[in-house]
């Protein structure tokens, strides 16, 4: 009778030691993923500028110098159609890990006409997962010839071992098995 309240305690002694050894011991695995946000646009309203016209320059020096200039013949047609077309540009200034900022911009009568802009964020994500290395369980069970077991182990990743109390109240016994986790 003695020895069986002995055995009691010590299998329930392994099985809180077994308890905090696998609540201590944990494995993390991080995994980091980039995740793209909604892109967020609008158009800069475009100022108008201010004009201002500088001053009389004021020469210091008497020139000397006899200038020969030689008049070109102007294509004025070209000229005024260089001038009222349109000139789009469309710029990537970053795409990086912290996302893609895309400008737009229209050029007309020699001024920025249109400004828009995209920007889509990207979010960096950091998941970690624990895992624990050591695994307690327990178990009671009862078959068909009338035995009667409770036990306990412990799994170390996907191995394991067990220590079970078999008795039918007539006979009893201990039974040590390994186990694997599929």
């Amino acid at each position: 009778m003695k020895n069986s309240y002995i055995f009691i305690a010590v299998c329930i002694a392994c099985l809180i030691i077994c308890f905090l050894v696998g609540r201590k011991t944990i494995d993390t695995k991080e995994s980091v993923t980039l995740e793209h946000k909604e892109s967020v646009s609008s158009i800069v309203r475009i100022p108008e500028p201010k004009e201002t016209k500088p001053e009389s320059p004021v020469y210091k020096y008497k020139t000397d110098t006899i200038n020969n200039i030689i008049v070109q013949k102007v294509d004025t047609a070209q000229i005024i159609e260089d001038w009222i077309k349109s000139r789009n540009y469309n710029i990537t200034l970053f795409d990086n890990d912290n996302g893609k900022l895309n400008i737009d911009a229209s050029v007309q009568y020699n001024k920025l006409f249109d400004l828009q802009y995209t920007f889509t964020p990207i979010q960096k994500v950091i998941t970690k997962q624990k895992t624990p290395v050591f695994t307690p369980f327990v178990g009671v069970s009862y078959n068909s010839l009338g035995y009667v077991s409770a036990g306990g182990g412990l799994f170390y990743h996907d191995l394991g071992i067990e220590l079970r109390y078999i008795t039918d109240f007539d006979k009893k016994g201990v039974d040590f098995g390994i186990k694997y986790k599929f």
